[in-house]
This record gives C-alpha cells, structure tokens and sequence, in this order.
C-alpha cells in the first residue's frame, strides 16, 4: 500500500509539473514579424514595429502581459523562427495551410491591408488595370512588399523605381517626376492630405496587393495566452475605431511625419 502511495504521488507530481511546462502564463512575451507590410508591420533592424505590434502590446498590457518587440530580417527568417517558437507572437500574418500548422490564429483578422496606386491628377490617367502601368514610370517604397503575383510582375513589366524614403515618392508625383506612386490604402483620404494637397492626388480603382493580416501565436510557443480576451479585445478595437486611429498614427511614423505636424 505504500509503494503505491510514493508511486501515486509521483505520478501525480510529475504530471503537475508537465503541464506547467505546457500552460505558463508568461509575464513576457516576444514578438517579431514580418519586416516590410507598413504601416501594419515592419522593421527597423533593431524591432518590429507598426500598428499591429501597438495594438498587441497595448491588448497584452490589460492582462498584465509585457512585450518584448525583436527584429528578425526577412519573412522567411521570421517564419522558420515563429514555427520553432523562438518567439511567441506574429503580430500580423497572412492565414494559409501551411501557416496553420504551427500557428493559433486570433480571428478576426486584426487588419486587412490593401496597397494602391496614387496619381497626380493633371495626368487625366485612368488606370483600372495593371496592364495599363506599362509604359509608365512609378514609384514604391522599398521596404514595402506587393505580393509575389506583382513583385513577378512588376520585375518583368514595370518601370518601377524603390525609393528608401516614403515622403519622397509622394513628391515626385508632385513635381511631375513620375506617372504614379503605390501606397497603402489609409481611410479618411489620409494620404491625399500629408503634404496639404487635397485635389492634387486621385486613387485609382486598381488593386495592387490585399493581405487578410492576423494575430499569430507559435504552436511551439510555452506560454498559454488569454486568447479569447484577445479575440474579444481586437474586435472591440475595429468596431471602436481605435484600430484606424493607431494605423494612421503609425503611417505617419513610418512616412517620417512628426505627429504635431498633422494636418
């Protein structure tokens, strides 16, 4: 009888403790992501930065949960470590099959992310079509990812400059230097408003890229995280308009604007 007490209670202890390993509540978590979907995401070298890494630190916060923001380098990178767990949290991540096998994702999707194209409005372009870019001469940033289907595209096809900085696309297409710039799409009209220049920019009706973007958890990840409150809280965040607020807020970071000088 007492061999099996000591063999009861071992059993029980290390069953304990094995699932203490498999649900810890992390004080700290560690976030990367991908390093050029801003103003969503993106990176600095030193961190992941951009709206939805806000957003998560701000969620995390009301749980008593911290972030720690690394920066990985390129998205294959950041992939193969997040599938490993040497960090924790994606903060915006394309959905797919592959994906899913080692990510919990967070519905709904914390933003969706559409890229662009801008003109000035003295060219009279109408472009409805990607096709109808041949023969122009554009611009986009070069920490910015298109999607393979236009980054193929656009390589083969496309007089299109990478500039480093996100302002100066903006006033290329001003001066004439260039036929088109693409850009996120921001609501409100933001972008035709940075330089104090309603009427001189126009939208296309041109699709060039859109990414369903979600919070991602590691599989691989030790830290069992409140993931309905997370669910509830993003939600709450879109339906409020607080999630709009801080993606503007951080387009002008990432464009290089001081937030004092909003128009």
């Amino acid at each position: 009888m007492r061999d099996w007490s000591l063999k009861s209670l071992l059993l029980i202890w290390l069953t304990t403790a094995s699932a203490a390993v498999y649900s810890n509540t992390c004080e700290q978590v560690k976030l990367a992501g991908h390093p050029n979907l801003p103003p969503v995401v993106w990176g600095d070298y030193l961190s992941t930065l951009g709206s939805a890494p806000d957003l998560v630190e701000e969620m995390l916060a009301e749980q008593g949960i911290a972030v720690a923001s690394d920066f990985k380098g390129g998205n294959n990178r950041v992939m193969r470590d997040f599938r490993l767990g040497k960090f924790d949290i994606n903060p915006a991540m394309a959905r797919s099959p592959e994906t899913e096998a080692y990510t919990i994702f967070i519905e709904p999707p914390i933003y969706t992310q559409s890229y662009i194209v801008i003109t000035n409005r003295r060219s009279n372009l109408n472009i409805s079509d990607w096709n109808q870019l041949r023969g122009l001469k554009g611009v986009a940033s070069k920490d910015t990812y298109l999607g393979n289907r236009f980054e193929t595209f656009a390589d083969a096809e496309l007089d299109l400059i990478r500039i480093q900085n996100a302002q100066q696309g903006l006033k290329m297409l001003h001066v004439g230097r260039i036929d088109y710039a693409i850009y996120p799409q921001i609501q409100d009209d933001l972008f035709v408003s940075l330089l104090n220049m309603e009427g001189v920019f126009e939208k296309m009706p041109v699709d060039i890229a859109t990414f369903e973007l979600y919070v991602g958890i590691s599989k691989a990840s030790t830290c069992d995280l409140p993931l309905e409150a997370m669910a509830s809280w993003i939600s709450h965040s879109i339906e409020s308009g607080h999630s709009a607020h801080v993606m503007n807020d951080n387009l002008y970071k990432w464009m290089g604007y001081g937030l004092s000088s909003k128009p």
